[in-house]
């Protein structure tokens, strides 16, 4: 499986920005903007340390979400 090269990482707030509109996130504060800009560095970074050559679909990572039990 060969999966494309992340874009470059020298990201301007404007294609945050734009980023953020083209997924419907068109009320973002400039707060908001920088953590996001902050979160897709860090995706990106993290991504691109994945040894890629070597993981299957089956490597692929699951998010699990659980849910406190009222008392």
């Amino acid at each position: 499986m060969k999966i494309a090269p992340m874009p470059d990482d020298n990201l301007t707030p404007d294609e945050i920005r734009r980023m953020a509109a083209d997924i419907g996130l068109t009320r973002l504060t400039d707060e908001h903007l920088e953590q996001l800009l902050r979160a897709t560095r860090t995706a990106r970074a993290r991504r691109a340390a994945l040894p890629l050559a070597d993981l299957g679909p089956a490597d692929e990572p699951a998010h699990v979400f659980r849910l406190e039990a009222d008392g």
